[in-house]
C-alpha cells in the first residue's frame, strides 16, 4: 500500500507537468503509439476497426495500459489495482469523462469474485441481460478464441472482426447485445495486439473478457475498467 501511495502523491504532479510539457510525455506517448500502429499498418495490420461503434473501449484500454506500463507498479491487491487505474483515469480526462459512474470502487467483490472463478465467463452470461442467441454466439466465439491464440496478429485481428461484422449484421440481437459484446470484442483486440506488438504470447484472457461483459453492462467505461484490472491483477501475480 505504501509504494501505492507514493505513486499517488506524484501522479498529480505529473500530470501538471504533462500539461506544459504535454508533447514532451504523454502526447510523445500517444505518438509511439500512433507510429507503432502505422507501422504495424504498414507491415500488416493494426488494431482497430472503424466498423466497430464501440471500438474507443479498446484504444482506450490500450492508452491507460501504456501508462502504467510506465511505472514500477507490481501490487498483487485488486484494491490498489483500481485505486490506480480510477486515478489515472482522473489525471487523463482527455481518455475517459469523469464520474463516479465510472468509478470501480463499487465493483470490487464483483472483480474479486471473478479473478477466483474458473468459471466466469459462464456465471456472468447467465446472469448477464444479453438475449439467449446473443449470449449461445458469444460464448462460442470466446470457446473457440484458443485456437487462433499462437497465429499472426492478422489472423487474429481477421478472426475478431469478422465476428464483429456478424454481431453488426444479426436482426435477431438488440442494441443493448450488440453494445457489449462489441465493447468485449474491441478491447479483446487490441490487448492481442498490444501483446503480440511486445513479441508476447497472446493467451487468450477469458476472465478478463468475462469482466468486460460485467462491466460494459453498465457502460463502456467500466466494462475497459475492470478488464484492465483483471489483466493487471493477473499480469502481477507470480503464481499466474
Amino acid at each position: 500500500m505504501k509504494n501505492l501511495k507514493v505513486l499517488l502523491a506524484i501522479l498529480p504532479l505529473f500530470t501538471v507537468a504533462c500539461s506544459d510539457d504535454y508533447t514532451g510525455d504523454y502526447t510523445g506517448k500517444t505518438t509511439e503509439i500512433a507510429y507503432l500502429n502505422e507501422s504495424a499498418k504498414k507491415s500488416g495490420i493494426g488494431p482497430g476497426n472503424s466498423a466497430n461503434p464501440f471500438d474507443t473501449a479498446g484504444s482506450m484500454h490500450n492508452e491507460i495500459l501504456e501508462i502504467i506500463g510506465d511505472t514500477d507498479f507490481n501490487s498483487q491487491s485488486i484494491e490498489e489495482i483500481a485505486i490506480l487505474i480510477d486515478s489515472v483515469s482522473a489525471a487523463h480526462p482527455e481518455l475517459i469523462p469523469l464520474s463516479s459512474d465510472y468509478n470501480l470502487s463499487g465493483r470490487l467483490s464483483e472483480i474479486t469474485w471473478i479473478v477466483n472463478n474458473g468459471n466466469a465467463i459462464n456465471d456472468v452470461l447467465t446472469s448477464c441481460t444479453m438475449g439467449v442467441s446473443a449470449k449461445a454466439s458469444f460464448i462460442t466465439f470466446v470457446n473457440n478464441l484458443p485456437l487462433v491464440a499462437n497465429d499472426p496478429y492478422n489472423n487474429i485481428h481477421s478472426v475478431i472482426v469478422s465476428y464483429e461484422a456478424g454481431v453488426l449484421a444479426n436482426t435477431g440481437f438488440s442494441g443493448e447485445d450488440k453494445r457489449i459484446i462489441l465493447t468485449a470484442t474491441s478491447i479483446a483486440r487490441y490487448a492481442a495486439y498490444e501483446k503480440k506488438r511486445k513479441d508476447k504470447d497472446w493467451e487468450t484472457n477469458v476472465t478478463s473478457i468475462a469482466a468486460t461483459v460485467s462491466g460494459a453492462e453498465q457502460n463502456l467505461i467500466l466494462g475497459l475498467k475492470m478488464a484492465l484490472t483483471v489483466e493487471i491483477y493477473q499480469s502481477n501475480d507470480p503464481t499466474l
